[in-house]
């Protein structure tokens, strides 16, 4: 694996994570049968460079990843697992000065949780598999992010719509020394998707980080929220809002 190459980040507001997380939310507009309710979301998403294809002026780098996402319900007196989405990526980028060009693909699947199945017998689980090509193009300066996505879904079990966009912008300042490396964090997102009439998805999170020195490390405390479709992909179709609260691990 290189070591002098940043591994492929998404954007800080994305729902999807390069980090692991830990969320806990309120959900004022729930997509469950749960209905309003506190939750808690544990997240992995870790992208890693496995080798460089090529240097010199373009580098071109090569990442493979996985994201995992779990949802429980903390009002529900067993703390029900709602459900489970699961990821499996490849990455494909090029460097370009400020420029970060990649090629995605990757499996996407999510499960339904067995307590929630057992306190909501009537709900059946929806059979989400795909698998995604995508392009992404990041720009940055002056510690500015933005980010743009489209991809397609060229495996879908279901055969719904298939294509997909988002825009990220993040800014991190600069780490004050007088502060103890503390580095302001702010990200929003928007994405749709072809299977929800691309009805667009809002997210933001905004707070600080704490630099771990080297390699990017770090622990970050942030706040979030979302207004839009669910992220939960049981629940693809229903819409959702809430916000809350979350602690970021960058490994």
């Amino acid at each position: 694996m290189p070591n002098d190459v940043a591994p492929f980040e998404f954007p800080l507001a994305s729902p999807r994570t390069s980090a692991m997380v830990g969320r806990i939310i309120y959900v004022s507009r729930g997509e469950s049968r749960f209905g309003a309710e506190r939750e808690a979301e544990p997240a992995i998403g870790e992208i890693w460079p496995l080798f460089a294809i090529g240097r010199g002026q373009v580098p071109v780098t090569l990442h493979l990843g996985t994201e995992v996402y779990a949802r429980f319900s903390l009002d529900d007196k067993s703390t029900a697992l709602i459900s489970t989405d699961f990821h499996v990526n490849a990455i494909l980028t090029a460097d370009l000065r400020r420029w970060r060009l990649a090629l995605e693909t990757y499996h996407e699947s999510s499960h339904l949780g067995d307590k929630y199945q057992v306190r909501f017998p009537d709900v059946l689980r929806v059979n989400w598999s795909r698998d995604i090509v995508g392009l992404w193009a990041g720009y940055t300066v002056d510690g500015i992010t933005l980010r743009g996505n489209a991809s397609y879904a060229a495996i879908d079990a279901r055969n719904l719509g298939r294509g997909a966009v988002a825009l990220g912008a993040d800014y991190q300042g600069g780490a004050a020394k007088s502060l103890g490396g503390i580095q302001p964090l702010l990200g929003l997102s928007a994405d749709a998707q072809a299977y929800a009439d691309w009805h667009v998805t809002w997210s933001g999170r905004a707070g600080i980080r704490l630099a771990g020195g080297k390699g990017g490390h770090g622990i970050a405390f942030l706040l979030d929220f979302l207004d839009g479709m669910s992220p939960q992909r049981q629940f693809y179709a229903s819409k959702t809002r809430y916000a809350g609260v979350e602690v970021r691990f960058d490994l």
